[in-house]
């Protein structure tokens, strides 16, 4: 590689995320990993989720507890993804997010469903879960990236730095947003994974034009899935003209 070549890639940054982070994917959440290991992939994100339905507390759970560890210790930045990652409720907020989540998003959009009381002690009970595994958090992505407009003020108040939106990344302390192309693996059914293999197409066709992109990985059947497979490959690609980076060295930068 030139040094003009290795000068740009510096510059240009990837961000790898492992959403759905909880103890009933543990398996395939070690897969993804391992694959991302042998891609170079570090420093990486994952996205946990602190209590999942019908599982106990993350300290319940020593193997994933071990893994979420040695991951920190590895530079891997945590991301707190919800509360349950289960809306339970009506939803509330835009007409638009209202209808994305119920095209797109099952009953995971749990953020869309809350009033701001309960997305308070959700976010508060959540971040308290990972420090009771000794693991601290500054970032916040709402499941399925949907929200009320008061998640970004409870966020703030109780000392985020940042939000990760579908379309890029919400500093909290400044109130600016920075745009950041995603593509990546849904684990989801197959007209979500053919949306977004034609997305993934898009992304890596401009990618040149952005600074830094995003790739996010869910562990829902990764290790059978031809689209999971092809965003690895893409992913490669990326890896071989971009620094992986984590949200909070994006920020700092």
């Amino acid at each position: 590689m030139t040094a003009r070549r290795l000068e740009a890639r510096g510059t240009r940054r990837v961000v790898v995320s492992v959403h759905d982070v909880a103890p009933s994917v543990i398996a395939d959440v070690r897969w993804l990993l391992a694959r991302l290991s042998d891609l170079g992939a570090l420093p990486r994100v994952l996205k946990v989720i602190p209590a999942e339905p019908g599982s106990d507390s993350l300290a319940m759970h020593p193997d994933l507890v071990e893994l979420l560890q040695a991951e920190a210790g590895e530079g891997t930045e945590m991301v707190l993804h919800g509360w349950a990652h289960r809306a339970s409720g009506p939803l509330r907020g835009p007409l638009t997010g209202r209808m994305r989540a119920r095209l797109a998003a099952g009953d995971a959009a749990e953020f869309l469903a809350l009033p701001p009381a309960a997305a308070s002690a959700r976010v508060a009970a959540g971040r308290a879960a990972l420090r009771a595994i000794g693991l601290e958090t500054t970032g916040f992505c709402a499941p399925a990236w949907l929200s009320t407009p008061e998640l970004p003020g409870i966020l703030a108040a109780h000392g985020f730095r940042y939000l990760v939106r579908f379309s890029g990344l919400l500093d909290l302390q400044t109130g600016s947003f920075r745009p950041v192309p995603a593509t990546g693996y849904m684990g989801a059914g197959p007209v979500q994974e053919r949306l977004v293999d034609v997305e993934r197409a898009l992304v890596m066709g401009t990618r040149r034009a952005f600074p830094v992109v995003r790739v996010f990985l869910h562990p829902a059947g990764a290790r059978r899935s031809r689209s999971c497979r092809r965003t690895l490959e893409a992913l490669e690609t990326l890896l071989r003209e971009r620094t992986p980076a984590t949200y909070a060295q994006v920020l700092d930068a």
